[in-house]
């Protein structure tokens, strides 16, 4: 677990930093091949930065796949489990209505970036973080896992989603 500073709990009024806060490293863009927005790295990263906070309204949703609603592309269901309620549930952020940056990160089979789920002891959240260098320009992408909602168009040559590129999103 990584641990993060708030205002009420850093001696520098959550400005150190382990403070969580999106990076101006990165801005909206549109991928030239796909047109979809997505984030770009408006300089050089270096791997292991967090790029920002994945923020949106809380949800319990179940702990099976099976009886959790289709994800509609903006709700990450986090891997920690709350403890309360003590049925099988699951903690889940939706961005759909409000968030951050964070939610146009796009998917890749081989992506420069990760979710991470950072803590402050009693707080727990979801940042983005870089997984290895990335260059100026270059689009900010994580691995939206094997639960895909939607036709996989990374591109990557290592795509594990072949099977599906030929179809139409659902």
């Amino acid at each position: 677990m990584h641990l993060y500073c708030n205002i009420n709990c850093c001696p520098y009024g959550g400005l150190c930093g382990n403070a969580l806060g999106e990076s101006n490293k990165i801005y909206l863009g549109k991928n030239v091949r796909t047109k979809a927005l997505g984030v770009v790295a408006a300089e050089a990263i270096e791997a292991g930065e967090v790029l920002g906070q994945y923020v949106g309204e809380m949800e319990h949703v179940s702990a099976s796949r099976a009886n959790r609603p289709r994800n509609n592309g903006y709700r990450l269901v986090m891997k920690m489990q709350p403890e309360r309620p003590t049925h099988p549930v699951r903690v889940a952020i939706n961005a759909e209505n409000m968030g951050g940056l964070m939610r146009f990160v796009n998917h890749s089979c081989e992506p420069l970036a990760k979710f991470v789920e950072v803590s402050n002891g009693r707080r727990t959240t979801v940042v983005v973080a870089s997984t290895e260098d990335i260059r100026q320009g270059h689009e900010v992408t994580v691995d939206y896992g094997d639960d895909l909602w939607f036709i996989c168009r990374c591109g990557s040559d290592r795509c594990r989603h072949r099977h599906l590129q030929g179809g139409q999103d659902p």
